[in-house]
């Protein structure tokens, strides 16, 4: 019978202990990155930083697209590790330099503050190459996830994936002469 509990025991007390670190971890993503190594407090201030750019009004903004998430997992697995170090390293001193103006994080900075900031970093003005890289890169995969996004294309651009009644694929297309 003890050597029951015994085994029983040292069961329970190994599982809570493989168990234990994870639930200790504060600081994860919400997204899996094999190449580039992103804490909680970088995705959110890369989600702030799309909210920044493409902001909510009456319409979905880059949060409701996920829009940082796609331009986490676009560096992650779309580019060369040397632009990947660039991005985490312009990511990470984009971090320290709105700290030292502002005295807190780009995620906690008030809207005109964003603003100030992101106007400073589109003039290049005294920035370096790193701060700047990061900030296009991101830019681009922003405005690629928001204008590519399912709500975008239907309810702006009216796309539709399949012609409608007007199509009439019977009618032969004329030649054009130039």
């Amino acid at each position: 019978m003890n050597r029951r509990n015994a085994i029983r025991t040292a069961f329970i007390f190994s599982a809570g202990a493989s168990l234990l670190p994870s639930c200790l971890q504060k600081d994860t993503t919400d997204i899996s990155l094999t190449n580039i190594a992103i804490t909680g407090n970088e995705e959110k201030m890369m989600a702030a930083l799309g909210e920044a750019i493409i902001p909510t009004t009456n319409f979905i903004g880059a949060i409701g697209v996920q829009a940082s998430q796609f331009t986490l997992m676009m560096v992650n697995d779309c580019y060369a590790p040397g632009d990947q170090k660039i991005f985490t390293d312009g990511l990470h001193q984009f971090n320290k330099m709105v700290s030292g103006k502002y005295g807190k994080s780009f995620t906690d900075c008030n809207p005109q503050q964003k603003k100030e900031w992101l106007t400073a970093v589109e003039n290049k003005t005294g920035l370096p190459d790193e701060v700047v890289k990061f900030y296009q890169i991101s830019k681009n995969h922003i405005l690629q996830a928001f204008t590519g996004s399912k709500q975008y294309m239907t309810d702006v651009r009216h796309y539709k994936m399949v012609p409608g009644p007007d199509f009439k694929g019977c009618i032969p297309l004329k030649n054009k002469t130039a």
